[in-house]
This record gives C-alpha cells, structure tokens and sequence, in this order.
C-alpha cells in the first residue's frame, strides 16, 4: 500500500470543522467517485478506494447524481440498434 500526502492548510482545516480521519475519508471518496465518473478505476476498485463495499458505493454515486451505468454514445447507439433489431424480430 502506498501513502500520499495532501497538505492543507490551517485555515481549510478549521473551516471545514472534521478531524484528520474524516478529512482522509472524504478525500478518498471524492477521489473514488472522480476516477470511477472519469472511467479510470471501474465500480468494484472505486468503491475499495472509497472504503466501502460495491452496493453502499453505488448508494454515493447516486447521492452525488454520477450514473453507474457509463456508455458512451456510441455504445448507447449499439444498444437502441439491438433492441430496435429485437422489437422488429417481435413483430
């Protein structure tokens, strides 16, 4: 496991009236939710950053309006392909 030090300073610290744990913890979940919204660490590794199990993870994302589903246009392009191929197969 590696460390990484952030400093902050005096004037943040007594602002934001957290002690150093919470402090660390917040900074973890931002940092977990801005990788798992910028596709950099899937669900599974954002929430072991984020220190919390997949589905309490989730509950953060969603409180913080990120979706947990993240296609790209093009992706979502395919997937309203398939389910017109699908209705047309119905029909």
């Amino acid at each position: 496991m590696k460390t990484v030090t952030i400093p902050i300073t005096d004037e943040i610290f007594y602002a934001l009236k957290k002690d150093i744990a919470n402090i660390q913890i917040d900074i973890m979940k931002s940092l977990a939710m801005q990788y798992f919204k910028d596709r950099q660490l899937s669900l599974g590794l954002s929430a072991k950053m984020a220190g919390m199990n997949k589905n309490d993870f989730v509950e953060l994302l969603g409180s913080n309006n990120i979706d947990i589903y993240q296609y790209t246009d093009e992706e979502l392009q395919e997937e309203f392909d398939l389910v017109d191929r699908i209705v047309e197969g119905l029909n």
